[in-house]
């Protein structure tokens, strides 16, 4: 039987119901972290195993239910044993299962643990992931959107696409955030509200720019991509930070108070 794929869409609609904060950005910030490896098609395009929707799933427990460090939850998937599942010893959530099958021995994840444990690459050799270029079809087809919201939230500055002649092109953070804008709209928050968001992450971004800035200016090497990391930290914690504040500002609306 041929595996089974899932794509980031369809991955936040299998965990959204257990996870009412999981968000696309945030599969993404897992990712750049290293902690899942999803696989690409042809296109570019992430595509999921269903191993790897586990492995995000146990990731994701372990942060809710046991509040543990990224850290601390790579440090458990790397000690997996060679049958594939996690040592039970390692699981301290009781209402786990005893074990998380892991991808199989070519899947990039258990590569890139090979290759880690084998290889000690040298000073900016890691190869840098090429970016999608997307179409306006693409993003249409992709998020389900009609051409008059991609209209509007290209007017309001959401999303910047590229120019080649005078054909537009996309990336995939602009198709994350046309998706999520969809999603709200069908929801009944009209793009015109949607403001509200941008100017905030602007604002964040002030916060972070002299942090990074900072980093990228300081001695020693490989720079760039400690500030890079920092910054991929930096947008991680924002992005739970905001969650939890605005979780906690709307526990009137939850009590009917």
């Amino acid at each position: 039987m041929p595996e089974q794929y899932y794509t980031i869409g369809e991955v936040l609609a299998l965990l959204l119901e257990e996870f009412p904060d999981i968000t696309i950005s945030k599969i993404r910030f897992l990712e750049s972290q290293g902690l899942i490896t999803p696989e690409r098609t042809t296109a570019g395009y992430r595509k999921f195993t269903k191993p790897e929707v586990e492995r995000l799933r146990f990731i994701l427990r372990e942060q809710k239910d046991n509040f543990l460090p990224l850290r601390v939850i790579r440090d458990r998937l790397e000690g997996e044993t060679s049958d594939g599942l996690l040592r039970p010893d390692d699981i301290t959530d009781p209402s786990m299962p005893r074990g998380i099958r892991a991808p199989s021995v070519g899947h990039p994840t258990n590569r890139a643990t090979a290759e880690r444990a084998s290889v000690v690459p040298a000073p900016n050799s890691a190869k840098k992931k090429r970016p999608e270029r997307l179409s306006k079809l693409d993003i249409l087809e992709s998020t389900g959107v009609d051409s008059s919201m991609l209209t509007a939230l290209e007017r309001m500055k959401f999303v910047r696409p590229q120019l080649m002649g005078t054909e537009p092109f996309y990336d995939e953070t602009d198709r994350d955030i046309v998706h999520l804008a969809g999603r709200l709209a069908a929801l009944g928050v009209e793009p015109r509200l949607l403001m509200a968001w941008r100017l905030a992450a602007e604002r964040e971004a002030d916060v972070f720019e002299p942090i990074v800035k900072a980093a990228q200016n300081s001695g020693g090497g490989d720079r760039r991509d400690d500030a890079m990391k920092l910054l991929d930290d930096l947008v991680g914690l924002g992005e739970e930070l905001r969650t939890a504040l605005l979780r906690n500002v709307t526990k009137g609306l939850r009590s009917g108070s």
